[in-house]
């Protein structure tokens, strides 16, 4: 395991790659078609799972927390410390995401710009910070192989969503995000294998979760994330000419990663992934709503 090296460098790239907000003043959004608007309003929940990003970071420090007054070993809990770091670069940066889906959102469906102005801070805590108490779905290695594997999702879907749109500056303000959460796809792979390669134990509890790490996405704490899937799904399926589509693309890349994170332990093949995959997707398949419930294998209990 390094020092300090891998949390120093990906902070560092964060701020070199640093978009300007331009204090979220977006004067082209008049100027969008109504075909860029019919899309910003498949958005809503999109923009929900980018500020469930400080749910799962308070998730996240509540689970160590509690695993280390519980007895989880000293050493182990001091390995996660820049994973532990690592997560306020995420959070802050999921916020900016949040607010620019957010401000695309309220214009396309009222017309106004007060987007930030009018967000009520007691509703915003509750359902982007305090939301995530029936939804505890992972243990702490599943939970941060979560983190790393959704942002593959994440990437693809912007990927997608970016050639879609026509306004230029829509297209450079979603390519921001896009670019964001490629480089968190980097980061997490480098510090999870820090974490991975500094204990046999956390190699051994990393891979007995992995399943889980490897088809929940961290936004499933958050209420409307099937909504979301359901209703993003249509649109991220269907064809654009593409070589690989995308659930082939992320299964790719998600496979790529696990080799780069667990080697010859790694116990799926690629196709083992994507079967998987297509597998979780057909269980979510017209809900938009879950639980956590004991009485599932799964811990998923859809009630709408």
């Amino acid at each position: 395991m390094s020092g300090l090296e891998t949390i120093a460098k990906f902070g560092c790239l964060s701020d070199e790659n640093r978009w300007n907000a331009n204090r979220y003043d977006f004067p082209w959004l008049a100027e969008l078609d109504e075909h860029d608007r019919e899309i910003v309003k498949l958005l809503d929940c999109l923009r929900d799972g980018e500020y469930s990003g400080q749910a799962s970071t308070t998730q996240f420090y509540d689970m160590l927390i509690n695993a280390k007054k519980n007895g989880y070993p000293e050493e182990l809990v001091a390995d996660w410390s820049p994973l532990f770091s690592y997560m306020y670069t995420i959070v802050y940066e999921e916020m900016r995401h949040g607010i620019v889906l957010g401000l695309l959102y309220h214009y396309v469906t009222t017309g106004k710009t007060d987007y930030i102005a009018q967000v009520d801070v007691r509703d915003f805590g509750k359902r982007y910070i305090w939301c995530y108490e029936e939804r505890r779905y992972w243990d702490k290695y599943s939970y941060i192989l979560t983190h790393l594997f959704s942002e593959v999702i994440n990437t693809e879907l912007y990927r997608d969503v970016v050639n879609r749109v026509h306004h230029p500056e829509l297209k450079a303000a979603l390519a921001n995000i896009r670019n964001d959460e490629a480089r968190h796809i980097a980061a997490w792979t480098a510090l999870i294998k820090d974490m991975i390669n500094a204990d046999p134990r956390h190699k051994k509890a990393a891979l007995a979760s992995l399943e889980r790490g490897l088809l929940y996405h961290n936004a499933m704490v958050h209420e409307t994330y099937f909504e979301g899937l359901n209703k993003m799904l249509p649109l991220f399926l269907s064809n654009q000419g593409d070589k690989l589509d995308p659930i082939r693309r992320i299964t790719r890349q998600k496979y790529r990663i696990l080799g780069e994170l667990f080697g010859d332990d790694n116990p799926y093949s690629e196709k083992e992934v994507q079967d998987m995959h297509l597998d979780y997707l057909r269980t979510a398949s017209g809900h938009t709503r879950a639980k956590f419930s004991e009485d599932s294998p799964t811990n998923i209990e859809f009630v709408a």
